[in-house]
């Protein structure tokens, strides 16, 4: 069953409510099926007209993401071991040191056009108070103030775990007048079900949107569970049913794994096949 997608705003709230979150072919979505194991190739998609997929990734052979049709993607990591508390921030670069790993970054990603900020110690919505919560945004604003000035055209975002609306009036700042351009929220399977996962998808439209409705929303996925290759990978059902959900709902979704520019992506994986199918459609679409 195909539905209509709706681009921005409120409208996007009522799209996800009305369309559920299901599969492409009613599988039960589980943890125990691998992708070593007989699988069923995708049926189709309904993908939103200029759905982004982003390449997170940097191996050796990256490029052969990018010539799928994925966007390159810079994230910067917390090389510092960021930290805040009521009173004060700590380990904080200043700007002459975080625009040299700023750089770096860019170079290792291949792209300044879209950039985002991993600083899980200092996300807004983990914080302890509203002190803290405050001072966090005051150092990322200042994080993003040095980003622009070394790359005026970028647009930047933050790695964020936007199913939880802690502090959101605080955070809004963030997405607000000249802050970031686009939501960047995590959604690894880290869960013990399709359909928890799902909730979160909408929890995360639901309060990016009460944020700023005229953002869009791109959310790091990975073929991996939690994001982390030691956990494996999802089920082949899993993967096809957070393709097929994501495109249907959201603006675009960036592609990670855990690796250094020193590995070398398998391209025989079933997962970049169902990755391959959709960027056939998307391509169609954009």
């Amino acid at each position: 069953m195909k539905h209509q997608f709706i681009t921005h705003g409120i409208l996007l709230s009522m799209v996800i409510s009305s369309i559920g979150c299901t599969t492409t072919d009613s599988q039960t979505l589980s943890h125990q099926v691998t992708h070593a194991s007989q699988k069923k190739q995708i049926t189709s998609f309904s993908i939103n007209k200029g759905f982004k997929v982003f390449n997170g990734t940097r191996y050796r052979n990256t490029t052969d993401l990018d010539q799928m049709g994925l966007v390159p993607f810079t994230t910067v990591y917390d090389v510092w071991k960021l930290t805040c508390d009521a009173n004060s921030c700590s380990n904080v670069p200043d700007k002459e040191t975080f625009k040299k790993v700023l750089t770096n970054y860019v170079s290792q990603f291949r792209s300044s056009e879209y950039i985002t900020f991993d600083f899980e110690k200092i996300v807004i919505d983990s914080a302890y108070s509203e002190e803290q919560a405050k001072r966090e945004v005051a150092l990322i604003k200042q994080f993003i103030e040095w980003t622009r000035e070394a790359y005026p055209h970028t647009k930047i975002g933050m790695y964020d775990y936007d199913f939880n609306n802690k502090f959101s009036s605080i955070k809004a700042q963030l997405y607000q007048h000249g802050g970031f351009d686009f939501f960047a929220p995590t959604l690894y399977q880290r869960w013990t079900n399709h359909a928890t996962w799902c909730a979160n998808l909408k929890a995360v439209v639901e309060n990016d949107h009460a944020i700023n409705p005229n953002l869009p929303i791109y959310a790091y996925i990975s073929p991996y569970k939690a994001g982390k290759i030691t956990s494996g990978f999802l089920s082949i059902a899993e993967w096809q049913g957070e393709l097929f959900n994501a495109s249907q709902t959201l603006n675009g979704v960036i592609i990670w794994t855990e690796n250094t520019r020193n590995d070398t992506l398998n391209t025989n994986q079933s997962w970049l096949k169902d990755l391959h199918q959709m960027m056939s459609k998307v391509k169609y679409q954009t």
